[in-house]
């Protein structure tokens, strides 16, 4: 953006002392003229000489301005450049600096973000299924009285509710003695229908329990 006028010096007031005014006003009316066109009017005598030495410093001031103003303008892209890369240079360290966590985060609590794979939740067996897993292991377990005896007890093996069906056939297995071995020659089909499940009284659960105690006592006096 260049000047939009020129400074008059104090000592111009000296160099033009010999000047009548009209050759002052012609002097200085072609001044503002090539300030403002660049057109350097046609000047005669000593107004010539001042227009020479004036414009000069006029040419001077010009330039002085011109490159202060592309200094600036350097200085400016400069900025908003270093701007750029520091802001840059921050957002680089900001995504460091989260991955970081996140990375310490997983070696603190590797298992932090992976789902628990759920239970799997009980079913009662049937009876068919009893039979077939105790012909498998080749015990002597009725499959009839063990789904029975924990119908009745709600599928509860004390206070708590039963888990794992197999690992009660396992613990009645202890109970009945030792295992036979599989069983040899054709697998015996046991049909679901066979068997129907039905409420006991508490008279019949105590027949049981009894039972099941004079069976203990009996297995301990034999061995």
């Amino acid at each position: 953006m260049p000047m939009t006028g020129f400074i008059c010096q104090d000592e111009y007031l000296a160099k033009c002392a010999k000047l009548s005014d009209q050759e002052v006003g012609r002097l200085f009316r072609a001044l503002m003229e090539y300030h403002a066109t660049g057109h350097e009017p046609e000047l005669a005598g000593r107004e010539s000489i001042a227009f020479d030495f004036i414009k000069e410093d006029i040419d001077k001031a010009e330039k002085a301005y011109a490159d202060k103003c592309e200094k600036n303008r350097q200085n400016r892209t400069t900025t908003n450049v270093d701007e750029r890369e520091r802001s840059i240079t921050n957002d680089n360290e900001r995504t460091q600096n989260i991955n970081k966590k996140e990375k310490d985060n997983i070696k603190e609590n590797p298992l932090k973000g992976v789902k628990e794979k759920p239970l799997a939740r009980f079913a009662p067996p049937t009876v068919e299924e009893v039979a077939a897993y105790c012909r498998e292991r080749g015990n002597r377990v009725d499959p009839e009285t063990f789904v029975d005896f924990y119908a009745a007890k709600g599928w509860k093996v004390g206070q708590n509710a039963m888990k794992d069906w197999r690992a009660a056939v396992r613990t009645w297995e202890k109970r009945d003695g030792p295992a036979q071995g599989p069983a040899k020659g054709p697998v015996k089909t046991v049909s679901a229908q066979q068997y129907t499940q039905r409420e006991y009284t508490e008279a019949e659960l105590l027949a049981v329990s009894d039972d099941l105690l004079e069976e203990a006592r009996k297995m301990r006096n034999t061995t």
